[in-house]
């Protein structure tokens, strides 16, 4: 077997976002629900059950009606991995990534078809990968005469790790081929779980040995491909297009460490959820400056405390058969009629019907 492609002193960085290490603090995006709007309709089409689909990640149906829809990085991954679970066809994410033109990844599709060659297309999914519904970060570097994508979990992603690689490796080798009008000369694909019993989907697809249980997971290829024209370019259209994808990305406020540690401390304390001055306070800090922390975070504790209990009320109702009277209480109002008002606020529907 050929070794892994490394990061090494003798391997040129030529642009890259530093990912940290997935085990310590990270940076989270909000997503764009472009891939799971794709998935959505691959499982519907199987005959799967929206309900199901949807079980136990915080999402309800009107939160996913269009591509501009943002979701948590949490929803996405328990999304995907309720899709690679119930799918009746292996191999979803490279059906899902194959299937895939630049018109699916959005504003960042429309950059990429302004770009003169493929070495500009992969500039542009450096810096804008985040619009098009990406939950991984997405590093580039040459070695010799290759050409390494490497695409990087930014937190653990369990059970849809496979189903997340195979779409998001998918659907760059299927836009580069889209975009330049010719294969993309592969050398191997690293991935960095074990082969599964679909594997010689991806040989099929790729056309090139494909390695499992590497350490990165990768997408190797001849450098020279970079500077494959790009068929029928828009360059007048790329200024516009930038412009958008900047747009874009400041639509999807980072999640930041704080906002993390004020959700965690909503949840720690269960049922009896905590005001304002009580985080502050586990949190040394007075409640004004966390107000003005997290205004300047785009939100607040009470939409924090909300969104809390909305993902839980969602999760009550879909995943147990507690009685209506009983969830409110758990999510601490004091009747039910002020939780039917809430969950309606939330989800755009009552909880019987939700349910």
């Amino acid at each position: 077997m050929q070794p892994s492609v490394h990061h090494g002193e003798h391997r040129r960085q030529v642009s890259s976002k530093v990912a940290r290490d997935i085990t310590g603090s990270t940076e989270v995006w909000t997503i764009p629900a472009i891939n799971v709007l794709l998935m959505r309709e691959s499982l519907l089409a199987e005959g799967v059950s929206e309900m199901e689909l949807l079980r136990g990640t915080g999402i309800s149906p009107k939160h996913i009606k269009n591509n501009d829809s943002l979701l948590t990085f949490d929803q996405v991954v328990a999304f995907t991995a309720n899709a690679a679970r119930l799918t009746r066809k292996p191999g979803l994410g490279l059906r899902i990534g194959h299937a895939e033109s630049p018109a699916d990844w959005g504003v960042l599709g429309y950059a990429m078809l302004s770009c003169a060659n493929i070495g500009e297309v992969v500039n542009a999914i450096l810096r804008f990968h985040r619009t098009a519904g990406s939950i991984v970060d997405v590093l580039f570097s040459t070695h010799e005469d290759l050409a390494i994508l490497d695409l990087v979990p930014v937190r653990p992603l369990r059970d849809a790790l496979p189903c997340v690689m195979e779409e998001h490796m998918a659907a760059t080798h299927s836009a580069f081929e889209m975009l330049a009008g010719a294969q993309v000369p592969m050398v191997r694909i690293n991935l960095s779980y074990a082969r599964p019993d679909h594997h010689r989907q991806y040989q099929a697809l790729f056309r090139c040995p494909v390695y499992f249980g590497e350490p990165h997971s990768q997408l190797v290829f001849k450098a020279n491909f970079l500077e494959y024209p790009v068929a029928r370019s828009n360059k007048f259209s790329a200024k516009l297009a930038r412009q958008l994808c900047s747009e874009q990305l400041a639509r999807q406020t980072s999640e930041s460490d704080l906002v993390q540690q004020v959700r965690y401390l909503i949840l720690l304390q269960g049922s009896d959820f905590p005001d304002i001055e009580s985080v502050s306070e586990r949190l040394n800090i007075t409640s004004r400056t966390l107000r003005n922390r997290l205004g300047r975070q785009g939100t607040s504790f009470q939409a924090l405390l909300d969104d809390t209990r909305s993902q839980l009320a969602i999760s009550y109702l879909q995943s147990s058969q507690m009685h209506v009277d009983e969830i409110a209480n758990l999510l601490g109002f004091s009747d039910r009629s002020n939780f039917r008002r809430a969950f309606k606020k939330w989800t755009g529907q009552l909880p019987r019907d939700f349910r």
